[in-house]
């Protein structure tokens, strides 16, 4: 019989058995070593972590208490190694992730929102302009009044995508190492945009002043 060891992901014990245990330390010290001099390496391993945490529950049910070796190799199969990536160039590697568009899940897009992000959730779900979603419950408030208790429900209901793995899962993007550093520069580089323009905006401010 198979020793069975525990491990703590993100505040959760989970049970395996000891090739099980012994596959996702290796796979998990990869990534730790591939990512620990880039940029944002904690928040990148975080979002890896909590993704692995979804499909180790996936796997688990009344029945069935312990992660085996061929539940992990299947999650390495899905999450994909670091260096699988490196010999592809940008362009290669985003046609890649294009063709393996999935099912999209159903967030509130609090990233893009007037108030809680439902319409804009909403409208990536079905491919529609989130303004087109917003006219929808204007044009329903003024014909019916009900949207704003229908808008209330969702906006109850539907998590926010607060991570990255959220937003992925809301694009239709499949979870994988590579998507998540990719979204993760993405961001970062929206990021910088943002403040160079709030720069560039201070200084004409102050040049006018002058």
């Amino acid at each position: 019989m198979k020793k069975t060891l525990n491990i703590n992901i993100k505040g959760i014990i989970f049970y395996l058995d000891e090739d099980a245990y012994t596959k996702l330390n290796a796979y998990l010290e990869e990534i730790k070593t591939h990512f620990r001099n880039k940029k944002g390496q904690e928040e990148i391993i975080n979002d890896i972590e909590n993704r692995i945490v979804e499909l180790f529950q996936q796997k688990l049910n009344d029945k069935k208490q312990v992660i085996v070796i061929a539940d992990v190799e299947e999650i390495i199969g899905i999450m994909g190694h670091p260096v699988d990536f490196d010999e592809y160039s940008e362009e290669e590697l985003t046609s890649q992730l294009n063709r393996q568009k999935g099912k999209k899940r159903l967030f509130r897009n609090i990233d893009d929102r007037m108030l809680g992000g439902v319409c804009s959730g909403l409208g990536s779900y079905f491919n529609i302009d989130a303004t087109v979603v917003r006219i929808i419950f204007l044009l329903a408030l003024f014909i019916g009044g009900s949207s704003i208790l229908v808008y209330l429900v969702l906006w109850i209901v539907i998590p926010p995508a607060r991570t990255v793995s959220d937003r992925l899962e809301m694009q239709g993007d499949p979870v994988t190492i590579s998507n998540i550093e990719k979204a993760f520069k993405e961001e970062m580089n929206e990021i910088k945009d943002k403040l160079d323009d709030l720069t560039e905006q201070a200084k004409q401010t102050f040049k006018k002043k002058k």
